[in-house]
């Protein structure tokens, strides 16, 4: 599942400075879901992945599943729990699905799974859906 921005940082393809996430939708199940393996230009302490990077990664996720619900939604609150550092190198597992939506906001969940199985990384997401111009 493309993003309609090419130079998105998060799945743009044509970013070469961004993360370039391949992500897949699930339309009945409403789940997206995808790999990744970090590049070292992403490091933050030691061998590990920024944490920033992977509160992006959980972003993307959640903004693909609105997108591909046909919801054109700005963020509105991202909230991060990191469990534990994600290295760089190991092929992580991303997932994210759809809550609920109430009126114009939009509630998706992400997680990110390491190579043995544990998470590393949750994120929950308010998604404000635009006003129609």
């Amino acid at each position: 599942m493309a993003g309609s921005n090419n130079f998105s940082f998060g799945s743009g393809q044509e970013n070469p400075d961004g993360l370039q996430l391949k992500l897949t939708f699930d339309e009945d199940t409403r789940t997206v879901y995808g790999e990744y393996r970090c590049p070292p230009k992403f490091q933050g302490d030691e061998s590990t992945i920024h944490p920033g990077v992977l509160s992006v990664i959980l972003d993307e996720i959640m903004s693909q599943i609105n997108e591909a619900m046909n919801f054109d939604t700005t963020t509105g609150e991202l909230t991060i729990r990191y469990l534990q550092p994600a290295m760089l190198g190991e092929n992580l597992y991303l997932r994210g699905w759809f809550v609920k939506k109430n009126r114009r906001v939009v509630e998706n969940r992400a997680e990110i799974e390491n190579e043995i199985g544990k998470i590393v990384a949750r994120g929950k997401g308010k998604y404000i859906e635009k006003e129609e111009e």
